[in-house]
């Protein structure tokens, strides 16, 4: 006798599993904690196979039945709907373990985390699971059938955000990916291959700055207000306004470099090491600039540098960290980059100080832009003018944070 709806609901167990037929070998099975499941009963090749079709009330009685049919079907073709499940199963597992996600986790496990620093790759992957596998479900795609186009286009979106060397680097590494997977005969080619040429260049663009005092006084104010909870960072801060230095030459400042009793600071310029032929930069320390230093003294460590960083691959601190600190204190990208103290210097040394060009740029470590010829570094160090250039800038900043 067909069963029903309601025949089925109010089944009950006496503590023991029972069963409820509704024919042709399509039977319900009540546990005896009160669980239900479908099973197909029958015989193939004389042989009897019992197939789980599943639990109800998730498939209900109409469900089952279809699904009883369609299995009947099959076996009067002389197939077993059961393996053919295990079958699909199987080449779901085999489609899922050759996605590009898959792959390209594994690669990233296996080959490239292991031999690559976490603070470099911490940069790179998060883009995959952000842009590239959300991207027109590049990452439960079998990889094989991804394209060249898709890759670029994915990557493009990076670009057109503005992290342009960002993207450049994600193509790559999409590349390693690919390479990796043909070494495994996942692939036949490495389709990725010299897209990273094909996406849009990175071009240099001034850095943004403060370059109206009273907006510069708001700026130095708020780092001022830092609290001292990471003296360096702090510290660095408050220094970066007064070197003129790059910020990528102060965060490596060393502590040989740096002679307290002369207030200088003479260090090696990476940009013009081949004008100077290595001679070395020498930066005058106002007073200031020199206490600063000289603040830091008790947190030396048998660290080289002087704002030193366990954490960071160099050594020293990353510019992302200090740039953190920069935001934190309410200085926003809008208003300066770390670079851009520069530009501020250059800018309100040379319209409100009037101190003379050159020796702007000397102390900026620049090519003497007087120089008609365009290549020869300037050989004239402005020593004692740019002493007092650093001092005279160094007590402007602090009038503008006393105002």
């Amino acid at each position: 006798m067909a069963l029903t709806e309601k025949q089925i609901q109010q089944a009950k167990t006496s503590g023991s599993k029972i069963k409820l037929t509704d024919g042709n070998g399509l039977t319900l099975y009540i546990h005896s904690k009160g669980g239900k499941y479908w099973v197909h009963r029958y015989y193939l090749n004389k042989k009897r196979v019992e197939f789980n079709l599943g639990t109800y009330p998730t498939l209900s009685l109409k469900e089952a039945r279809l699904k009883h049919s369609n299995n009947r079907v099959m076996i009067s073709k002389g197939v077993d709907p059961k393996e053919e499940k295990n079958k699909e199963k199987n080449t779901r597992a085999v489609e899922a373990s050759n996605t590009f996600r898959s792959i390209a986790e594994k690669y990233f496990k296996d080959s490239y985390m292991p031999a690559t620093a976490a603070s470099t790759w911490k940069k790179i992957i998060p883009y995959f699971d952000k842009d590239i596998y959300p991207y027109k479900k590049l990452g439960s795609k079998p990889i094989q059938d991804i394209t060249p186009l898709e890759i670029y286009e994915a990557c493009k979106k990076i670009s057109d955000r503005g992290s342009k060397e960002s993207a450049k680097r994600v193509c790559r590494m999409i590349s390693s990916i690919y390479a990796w997977a043909t070494l495994l005969g996942l692939v036949n080619v490495n389709i990725a291959y010299g897209l990273a040429k094909s996406l849009p260049k990175h071009t240099k663009s001034n850095y943004n700055s403060v370059t109206n005092p009273n907006e510069f006084a708001k700026v130095l104010k708020k780092i001022d207000a830092i609290p001292n909870h990471n003296p360096l960072i702090k510290v660095y801060l408050q220094l970066m306004p007064l070197v003129f230095s790059r910020q990528s030459e102060l965060r490596a400042m060393r502590w040989d470099e740096v002679d307290l009793v002369k207030n200088e600071w003479a260090y090696v310029v990476g940009k013009t090491i081949k004008e100077t032929n290595g001679k070395p930069h020498t930066v005058p320390l106002s007073n200031q600039a020199a206490a600063l230093i000289k603040s830091l003294i008790p947190f030396k460590t048998t660290s080289p540098y002087v704002f030193y960083s366990d954490k960071s691959e160099s050594g020293f601190m990353s510019d992302s960290a200090i740039s953190r600190h920069l935001r934190a204190c309410g200085v926003s990208q809008e208003e300066t980059s770390l670079h851009g103290f520069r530009a501020s210097a250059r800018t309100i040394c040379d319209e409100v100080l009037e101190i003379r060009t050159d020796v702007l740029e000397v102390g900026l470590s620049h090519k003497n832009p007087t120089d008609r010829h365009g290549g020869a570094y300037s050989r004239a160090e402005f020593k004692q003018q740019r002493i007092v250039a650093m001092q005279q800038w160094a007590d402007y900043c602090d009038g503008l944070k006393n105002e």
